[in-house]
């Protein structure tokens, strides 16, 4: 193997690194601010598969990614189906609360 593919390869992102950085990731849109058109709509508490769970007082919102317009201090974001995003953000909230156990008694989620 020559120093050139030994070089690269130290470089190249295996699958295990590319979740790593996914992981990693996923906290910098925790504990944010989310505005709609300079208005705030709420906080950000979650990721939940390709979407952003945003919380103010007692409403939850679940909130597509890709509605993400602009992240810095604060993420701001742009049209979105409020009635889908108020029902998954409903239903979020209840399977969250949801204890889950095996046959022996064990907590599993």
């Amino acid at each position: 193997m020559s120093i050139i593919a030994k070089i690269t390869g130290l470089f190249k992102k295996n699958p295990v690194n590319l979740e790593k950085d996914a992981q990693l990731n996923t906290h910098l849109y925790i504990g944010k601010f989310v505005k709609q058109d300079y208005i705030d709509i709420g906080e950000s508490i979650a990721i939940d598969g390709r979407r952003i769970i945003i919380k103010k007082s007692a409403t939850i919102m679940s909130i597509p990614l890709e509605s993400i317009i602009k992240m810095a201090e604060n993420i701001r974001v742009g049209d979105f189906d409020m009635e889908e995003s108020l029902r998954l953000g409903k239903e979020w909230a209840d399977r969250k609360d949801v204890l889950k156990f095996d046959d022996k008694g064990m907590m599993i989620q």
